[in-house]
């Protein structure tokens, strides 16, 4: 026996149940909408509804008349109020009705979607082409998913666990965070935590991809945690190579050249154990867009389990929409900020900068220069920024800033790690760490192109 796409009997049941109880129409607004409804009539019913409750009017059969006498089909709307109040006698099973009402909605979706992927299929148009129309077929169906959730809370219903989680802080008995694998970093983000957003920026160059990939190796392959990476710019070989490079202690460009010699056999065999190992699923398909990651993140999580999601590069994702890239590259960064709070994990964005900050006397990036759109920064939980100044001998022989911009739960700050560049990786910086005093002198690592100049003078 087939299922019904549509219910007139539920869709009258919940008309009835806002005629009984105008009270519950908040909450029922905000599980319905217009168009779950088949029935027109009833759909233009619900309609007149929510206009009698924006205008503040109480809704009742003789109020919802007066705002609109007649329905679409010419019938009154008397009328037919009269006849959902006296066919619905009670209010208290609405939450059923909204259930039926809702699913027989997504149905028709779905029916309507194959039709489209069916009619598409049968224009004998390229394979490429049907898929990505069945994609955008299927990407307003909502999910269900989160129907039986509450609403709103409580204080006191959320209270026990906050502090169990505090007492479990307090007695070093659960980590604060994810360890992005670097010492001096971990001091200064506390740790990558559950439904954050970190965006790692930086320049061309200058190592956002090698922290970004490095932060997800160090999860899979050291906490023994899940990490799915998404990258848009490079092949999934040339990012499994570089993690052979950076585990093995292996020089990359013998892996390209393939001129290995005796003593790099056994690290680059011990790397490949280590990988073999690791749970680190890459995905390098061009041309992603944010509802086709979502739904790859959300099944690698039921499948795999997933501590880390790693997106190389924000700016990269394709947009589905406006002309207006600075809108849709924000709709982007909501999106993946939204989803880190839906899979309740860390997300590492990674954005690339404007040259603005070349221009500066320390020439050192700020968050407000991640390019593009002003809502990365807003949506971001911590903003890591990669600094490495090319002008300074130090940042030729690769010591590098990573400049904490923007940290929700802690203070804002630099540290030093120093780029490994034939290993394509980060390490801890050996050197002697600046005073403050050095710092405010405008001394500090040089950094700038102004310490080369003095020197120059001297």
């Amino acid at each position: 026996m087939s299922r019904e796409l549509f219910s007139d009997e539920a869709e009258f049941g919940i008309l009835g149940a806002v005629l009984l109880k105008p009270e519950l129409f908040d909450e029922i607004s905000s599980k319905v909408d217009v168009s779950d409804f088949h029935d027109l009539e009833s759909a233009a019913l619900y309609q007149v509804m929510i206009d009698c409750h924006t205008a503040g009017v109480p809704i009742d059969v003789v109020t919802l008349s007066d705002c609109r006498h007649r329905l679409p089909s010419g019938k009154s709307t008397l009328a037919h109020a009269g006849e959902v109040a006296m066919s619905v006698p009670s209010a208290a099973n609405w939450k059923a009705y909204a259930r039926i009402v809702r699913e027989r909605a997504v149905l028709r979706q779905i029916v309507n979607a194959a039709y489209v992927i069916n009619d598409t299929a049968n224009e004998e148009r390229p394979l490429s082409e049907v898929i990505a129309m069945a994609q955008q077929a299927t990407a307003d169906l909502r999910d269900l998913d989160d129907d039986g959730q509450q609403d709103y809370y409580k204080a006191s219903e959320i209270l026990p666990a906050v502090i169990d989680t505090i007492d479990s802080k307090f007695n070093k008995t659960m980590p604060t965070g994810l360890s992005t694998g670097l010492k001096d970093l971990d001091e200064l983000v506390r740790g990558l935590r559950p439904g954050n957003m970190i965006v790692v920026g930086g320049l061309t160059g200058s190592g956002k991809t090698i922290l970004g990939l490095q932060i997800a190796q160090h999860v899979t392959c050291n906490l023994d945690g899940v990490g799915l990476a998404f990258s848009m710019e490079m092949t999934k070989e040339e990012l499994i190579t570089r993690g052979l490079a950076s585990i093995g202690s292996v020089n990359l460009s013998k892996l390209d050249s393939g001129d290995l010699e005796d003593h790099d056999w056994p690290k680059l065999t011990s790397a490949v154990s280590v990988l073999n190992e690791a749970k680190l699923f890459v995905n390098d398909q061009a041309g992603m867009t944010m509802p086709r990651i979502r739904s790859i993140a959300r099944q690698c999580q039921r499948r795999e389990g997933l501590n880390v999601l790693l997106v190389d590069y924000v700016q990269l994702i394709s947009a589905e929409g406006s002309a207006n890239r600075s809108i849709e590259v924000g709709k982007i960064s909501t999106a993946l900020k939204n989803l880190a709070k839906e899979l309740k994990i860390p997300v590492i964005v990674l954005a690339q900068l404007n040259r603005g900050s070349t221009n500066r006397p320390d020439k050192r990036p700020r968050p407000s220069d991640i390019r593009d759109s002003g809502q990365i920064e807003q949506d971001a939980d911590v903003v890591i920024l990669v600094h490495r100044d090319m002008e300074s001998e130090e940042g030729q022989n690769g010591v590098t800033e990573l400049i904490v911009g923007k940290v929700r739960h802690a203070k804002v700050g630099s540290c030093l790690v120093q780029q490994q560049g034939k290993y394509v990786r980060f390490v801890d910086f050996g050197g002697k760490a600046p005073s403050t005093e050095e710092v405010e002198m405008g001394r500090v690592l040089k950094f700038t192109g102004r310490a080369k100049e003095r020197k120059d003078h001297e």
